[in-house]
């Protein structure tokens, strides 16, 4: 009868030990108020083409891809939706010639740095488990800057963009107030290059990246 009291003792004992345990490593989901701040690796990949060169049929340029640090922050207005402000060290381009181009010996063109910083309105699809997907559209400005021609007697200068964009992800939750996110944003930009010396000509090209984004946050 001891052993029987002591075994159903113990076994009490678990299970209060085991929701203590359930309760202790519930994910801290964010809230409305809450402040979460990341900061990661992120890697964007340019599906580039041009406009072609006035004086040379079937020429044009591209950015190749690029990798840099990122950080953002988000604001919760709700437990459904924040508003999050993203923005990145500089991505260094190439400005590469097509193969038409580089028939003619200009492969890279110029090296130039882009800065894109996102303004959006994200919606999170949660259910309160560890995982929550989420949405969001808004805005994005992208600054260029130090562009270097590589080719002589020619200048090239990146103008700033102002375009929409849109982002999807996941955010996984730990306890302590951690998270880990990743997501791909996409930015419908199309800037214009204006190219000056040997040619005189502004080129569209239509960059439109795609950034994919690994980080770590913490919420406040």
């Amino acid at each position: 009868m001891k052993n029987r009291t002591l075994v159903s003792g113990m076994r009490c004992s678990v299970v209060i030990a085991a929701m203590g345990v359930g309760v202790v490593s519930q994910p801290v989901m964010a809230a409305t108020g809450d402040l979460v701040v990341r900061a990661g690796v992120s890697a964007m990949n340019t599906s580039s083409g041009s406009d072609s060169f006035g004086a040379i049929p079937r020429s044009g340029v591209r950015l190749d891809d690029a990798v840099t640090l990122s950080a953002s922050a988000a604001y919760y207005l709700s437990d459904y939706a924040a508003v999050e402000l993203t923005t990145s060290l500089p991505y260094q381009h190439d400005l590469e010639g097509n193969n038409r181009l580089k028939d003619l010996g200009l492969g890279k063109l110029a090296e130039v740095k882009e800065i894109p910083t996102s303004l959006t309105m994200n919606f999170y699809l949660t259910d309160y488990s560890a995982v929550t997907p989420y949405v969001g559209v808004g805005v994005a400005y992208t600054r260029f800057y130090d562009e270097e021609m590589k080719v002589p007697g020619l200048a090239v200068d990146f103008e700033d963009s102002m375009d929409l964009t849109a982002v999807a992800g996941v955010e996984m939750s730990f306890p302590s107030n951690l998270m880990v996110s990743f997501d791909l944003r996409y930015i419908d930009l199309q800037p214009t290059a204006d190219f000056n010396g040997a040619v005189d000509e502004d080129i569209e090209l239509e960059v439109d990246p795609v950034i994919f984004t690994l980080s770590a946050g913490y919420r406040f």
